[in-house]
């Protein structure tokens, strides 16, 4: 598919809407991705994007993965658990009412990539070729997370055991529970809304990392936890 001619978003979310149909998977959540400017020059996009996760794309504990052709990067991000609908009928969408939605928060590296063979730039294309998502490597449940220090803590990323980049959870939107607030108006505009289960991934608070078969990742939440891979 030519994605360079697409028209608009609506368009490309209507593609996306229809390639996801036509491959019949169950759906998990959704993942964001661009949520930071660093993370936004890198895959030229002017503004977070998302898509829905396949549930057989979203993966717990997993410490070996096999990287795909056209495998961009990894991103080191948060994935929350909603607690119920959000937003319910006439709640005002804010970071106080998406903080009360949210069961649980985990630390996870999220891989991105194309399926295309040629690189079309933009947010259109993006969007359509499923926001980039291609899968999600998630650490353990932290019950006693606190979302509201969430935005104070580093993220440290490292490469066979060293430092190779960091960066602060606030680099999402302020706070990485705005990822919800953003995702759920974005919802709202189609007429749609977060249900109790669905997986949020927030998209990236350090620069995106290119990663090569036979690389060692792991990435520091500090008292998140940590969660690690092996790309083969």
């Amino acid at each position: 598919m030519p994605l360079q001619l697409i028209a608009s978003e609506d368009e490309a979310y209507d593609i996306q809407a229809a390639a996801q149909d036509a491959l019949g998977f169950d759906r998990k959540g959704y993942a964001i991705v661009g949520a930071n400017e660093a993370s936004q020059r890198t895959l030229c996009l002017t503004s977070p994007v998302y898509s829905e996760i396949p549930a057989s794309s979203f993966f717990s504990n997993t410490r070996d993965f096999r990287l795909p052709p056209g495998t961009i990067g990894v991103q080191c991000e948060f994935v929350f658990t909603m607690l119920r609908s959000y937003p319910d009928l006439d709640e005002d969408v804010d970071l106080d009412s998406a903080r009360t939605a949210i069961l649980s928060c985990r630390p996870a590296i999220g891989l991105l990539g194309r399926r295309t063979r040629s690189s079309f730039a933009g947010n259109n294309a993006a969007i359509a070729d499923f926001g980039l998502h291609v899968a999600t490597l998630c650490g353990d449940h932290v019950p006693t997370a606190s979302l509201a220090e969430l935005a104070c803590l580093e993220v440290t990323t490292f490469l066979f055991k060293e430092t190779v980049v960091s960066g602060k959870a606030s680099s999402i939107m302020n706070d990485p529970v705005n990822a919800i607030v953003w995702l759920a108006r974005q919802l709202a505009a189609k007429g749609r809304r977060l249900e109790p289960n669905d997986v949020v991934t927030t998209g990236s608070c350090t620069t995106i990392l290119q990663v090569l078969p036979g690389q060692h990742v792991a990435a520091d939440f500090g008292p998140l936890g940590q969660v690690d891979c092996v790309f083969r």
